[in-house]
């Protein structure tokens, strides 16, 4: 299993309210980057936690090549909010598809400027997300949006303050959580059965010595 470090977590982000957006960035802010989406991650510093889960997740070379796209990137400190048993479970290996899941939410396959997003179903690659707008404030499922449109030459990224996931992952790491619990038991029984119903083997019985007269 690859474990997050405590210091790769550890980053606490600006919850400052969001500004509105002034009008130089009601260009297409798209094609403003000098780089991709991925490129914009690792420049700000604050969201490496993601960047790395979406190399777990084999969806990095996505977010680096294809596009274009609106990312709705949580923070190193929205993912240190996380339970920590979350975090272990979306990190193993055998979890790869609830990570891909999980990142699917953060996704819209379009760009979407801060003007351009009001209070909506957005659909992500993982299924539908509520946005808000209230004043110079908007939510996206339960996460607030503190800083907007950095740009990136596939797409354009929001910072958010929470991980969004899917509304039956606890269910779904419950019931994996479960099954490898049970799989683990029938497999101690039945090594237990076999010690015990294993027959053992009967020493032989060896014959007596023979003796011979010793002549000189």
């Amino acid at each position: 299993m690859v474990l997050l470090s405590a210091t790769t977590l550890a980053v606490t982000p600006s919850r400052a309210d969001v500004t509105a957006p002034s009008p130089e960035l009601e260009t297409d802010v798209a094609q403003m980057g000098m780089g991709s989406l991925v490129d914009a991650l690792a420049a700000a510093g604050d969201m490496n936690t993601l960047l790395q889960l979406a190399d777990l997740a084999g969806m990095a070379d996505t977010l680096a090549n294809d596009g274009p796209f609106t990312l709705f990137a949580p923070t190193d400190q929205a993912f240190q909010d996380l339970p920590q048993s979350v975090v272990n479970a979306l990190t193993d290996p055998a979890n790869r598809d609830l990570l891909q899941d999980v990142l699917g939410m953060h996704v819209v396959p379009e760009v979407l400027e801060a003007n351009d997003i009001g209070n909506e179903v957005l659909d992500t690659l993982n299924g539908p997300v509520n946005a808000r707008v209230q004043g110079n404030r908007v939510n996206v499922g339960p996460a607030r949006v503190i800083d907007t449109d950095i740009p990136a030459n596939n797409g354009v990224i929001h910072k958010i303050d929470t991980v969004i996931v899917p509304g039956d992952l606890q269910s779904r790491l419950d019931e994996r959580s479960t099954t490898t619990t049970t799989e683990t038991e029938r497999t101690r029984t039945e090594t237990t059965e076999t010690r015990t119903t294993t027959p053992r083997s009967t020493p032989r019985s060896q014959p007596a010595p023979r003796t011979f007269p010793v002549t000189w």
